[in-house]
């Protein structure tokens, strides 16, 4: 009877009871588990910053976590101001301009019907089709607003629950380090490179992003596009599309400078988007990003399509960390595997060899 119910297995019975009734939670509550995520992102970038201030400058918790919030809330208010105040308005006049988008779109077909290459794959082009595009396109704008308010809802669940994590950083720590079945040395490879990824994904969406739109949108100035600011805005929010990326908004650009008879400065600019906009993906990858956690590129890809099915806009964080925590976690059973060998073989220090 005490072998049946032995310490360990109560404890593996009341951690399993503990995460099933997680689930359940996390399932009642799945229109915040956005906001939660969020909150444990920006529980991670800020922790530092936080402990820095509190316990080694002695500032006050409340004022610091007051002065975090405050930070936060300008990061996000700036994007958000550029998304509401220019993007959807102007994307609503351009849908809108029936006539204008016949104009634009009869010019690019003239172009296309004319081409050799093209004459051989007997394309139909036809207003009808375009008519319909754009109406397609309008059917989405009431889930883009809806967005929008569920982005509003998620931020302010995120800081509500981001103070209290930041209040009682210490005492949250050490009581989910208890919570894990695992020795110390596991539990802080697991720990920091979770946040490691975290962290990389956290930073690496909106830098990426922003990187990709500066560099498209002085190209389409130097180039003679029309709206340039606003292309460029466009650009940086396609950059989180899974594969295509920049590449949906840059090549239609390219291909209408063409069409309109600027051959010189369409292949010029496609060649632009092509080296810089492209190539400043790889070069921020494999230099800033890579320091930070080493996500192979086809798992942050993958990881994307994955995560923004999953949890919606935080799954470009989490849908990378989701797909690389199967290689943690057999990382951490080949630490536990040999820190039980090392225990077997009467090595005292085993567990701070493995750490």
């Amino acid at each position: 009877m005490q072998k049946l119910f032995s310490k360990i297995s109560v404890q593996k019975a009341l951690l399993f009871i503990s995460l099933f009734l997680v689930g359940i939670i996390l399932f009642e509550l799945k229109y915040f588990v956005s906001g939660i995520m969020g909150a444990v992102t920006l529980y991670i970038l800020t922790r530092r910053f936080y402990l820095n201030l509190t316990e080694k400058k002695k500032w006050n918790s409340n004022l610091t976590i007051t002065l975090i919030l405050f930070m936060i809330v300008i990061s996000f208010a700036v994007p958000l101001w550029i998304l509401i105040e220019i993007l959807i308005p102007k994307i609503n006049e351009l849908i809108n301009d029936h006539d204008a988008i016949i104009e634009n779109y009869n010019t690019v077909r003239k172009f296309l019907e004319n081409n050799e290459f093209l004459k051989r794959f007997d394309l139909q082009f036809s207003d009808q089709r375009i008519l319909q595009l754009v109406n397609k396109v309008i059917s989405y704008i009431p889930s883009t607003l809806n967005w929008v308010g569920q982005t509003f809802g998620n931020i302010f669940v995120a800081l509500f629950i981001l103070y209290f994590m930041l209040r009682q950083s210490r005492e949250m720590e050490e009581r989910l380090k208890e919570l894990l079945p695992l020795s110390r040395g596991s539990k802080k490879y697991l720990i920091r490179h979770t946040a490691a990824l975290i962290r990389s994904n956290a930073y690496g969406v909106p830098i990426l992003g922003f990187s990709q739109g500066v560099i498209a949108m002085v190209g389409y100035y130097i180039f003679g596009v029309e709206n340039a600011i606003f292309w460029g805005l466009l650009t940086g929010a396609a950059s989180i599309v899974p594969v295509l990326g920049t590449m949906l908004i840059y090549m239609p650009v390219c291909i209408y400078q063409i069409a309109t008879g600027d051959v010189q400065g369409g292949l010029l600019l496609a060649l632009y988007c092509l080296v810089l906009v492209g190539g400043i993906d790889n070069v921020l990858r494999f230099t800033l990003l890579k320091k930070m956690a080493d996500i192979h590129p086809l798992i942050t890809v993958f990881g994307v399509v994955l995560g923004l099915q999953l949890f919606g806009a935080m799954g470009l964080v989490f849908g990378p960390v989701l797909l690389s925590l199967p290689g943690i976690l057999y990382r951490v059973f080949e630490m536990e595997r040999s820190l039980k060998d090392l225990q077997e073989h009467g090595g005292q220090d085993a567990e701070n060899h493995i750490s």
